[in-house]
């Protein structure tokens, strides 16, 4: 899989200029998280997800209780 590359389009006047800040950027270099932190922040959201889902299940679950709807399935096992 190829990966997108920058384009960069470069005027005559501009040449110094963008040289520059390539080799101010060279010098800094690429800012990647380590795997560490991908994978905290991936557990995280993965956990967040888990939370809500089940918060969201109670609290609908109690709004049909409420309601007073019961579930074909309550009932055959009842």
């Amino acid at each position: 899989m190829q990966q997108n590359r920058a384009i960069r389009i470069i005027k005559q006047g501009q040449k110094a200029q963008v040289e520059s800040v390539t080799k101010a950027v060279s010098e800094v270099g690429a800012v990647e998280p380590s795997e560490r932190e991908l994978k905290s922040v991936v557990s995280g959201w993965v956990r967040e997800h888990r939370q809500r889902s089940e918060e969201y299940r109670r609290s609908f679950a109690d709004l049909l209780k409420e309601s007073g709807f019961r579930s074909p399935r309550a009932t055959s096992l009842a």
